[in-house]
């Protein structure tokens, strides 16, 4: 889960360190029709990650996560969860929520344990 958080970017706290997290990539879509005009290029795109419904609603946001990892953290089964930060869009928001609640009451609300601004890549 570390290693997730560490790869999302700078801290939002003006750190600046030699790791930098990779740029998107771009991709263009081949042109199958000579008569067409070349296509723009496009970021690539990952289907929707499916975040479990406590963990959201401890979030408490319904914006579809970037991305979401199980791991542990300081000693407990854990969700790392990312969603875009809600009002800049040069950065990420991490949450780090208990994942006890996805067994135990999944329609519940988990409790967030951590949560940062990153610098998005």
């Amino acid at each position: 889960m570390e290693a997730l958080l560490n790869s999302t970017g700078t801290p939002a706290s003006g750190e600046s360190d030699d790791k930098r997290a990779p740029s998107v990539e771009m991709q263009s879509t081949p042109d199958t029709e000579s008569s067409m005009p070349p296509s723009p290029k496009t970021p690539l795109r990952t289907p929707a990650v499916t975040v479990p419904t406590c963990i959201q609603q401890g979030i408490g946001r319904r914006t579809a996560a970037l991305a979401i990892e199980e791991g542990t953290f300081e000693g407990t089964h854990a969700y790392l969860v990312v969603l875009p930060h809600q009002t800049d869009a040069t950065l990420v928001q991490a949450y780090v929520m208990d994942a006890g609640c996805v067994d135990s009451d999944p329609t519940g609300t988990g409790k967030l344990l951590l949560t940062h601004a990153y610098a998005r890549p």
